[in-house]
């Protein structure tokens, strides 16, 4: 199995158990507040392993240039996507929904991938096919009757 696959279904299964996490035992706490305790876990632990595993390999070289300030926009872009993601379960959300809500990331990814490739220097993509369009439809039409299926009256 390649290494990315491992690495996809081992990352699916760590968010999988923050979910049930912050559902069951942080739901009660404020968005700010939980960020503010995991961010700074999540850089130091950053920092450590890239001075563990630093080499002369030059994918290590920290980016430069309009390449470092695109990644500081995704840093931005992680932070509002964060706090939406852990909002929906402060305010209300259950793990279901939310989580089935998540299957529309590949839609969404799909959509910014192909408009990124006008937009930025270097991005290409080409259209999906009928497969996977038929996938993304599926994929919406699951969320919808799971976030219908959990509305009370």
């Amino acid at each position: 199995m390649q290494r990315f696959v491992i690495y996809a279904i081992c990352a699916a299964a760590l968010y999988g158990l923050t979910n049930v996490i912050i559902e069951q035992k942080f739901s009660k706490y404020n968005t700010l507040t939980l960020m503010i305790t995991y961010i700074p876990v999540i850089l130091i632990l950053a920092i450590a392993a890239y001075g563990l595993t630093r080499t002369t390999d030059p994918s290590f070289a920290l980016p430069q240039g309009q390449d470092l300030w695109l990644l500081l926009a995704v840093g931005i872009l992680f932070f509002a996507a964060d706090y939406l993601f852990v909002g929906a379960y402060t305010n209300g959300g259950d793990l279901l929904t939310i989580t089935t809500i998540t299957l529309l990331f590949p839609v969404f990814a799909y959509m910014f991938k192909y408009t990124a490739s006008f937009l930025i220097p270097g991005m290409v993509c080409a259209l999906p096919n009928i497969l996977q369009v038929s996938g993304y439809v599926l994929a919406a039409t699951g969320v919808w009757l799971v976030v219908k299926g959990g509305v009370t009256s």
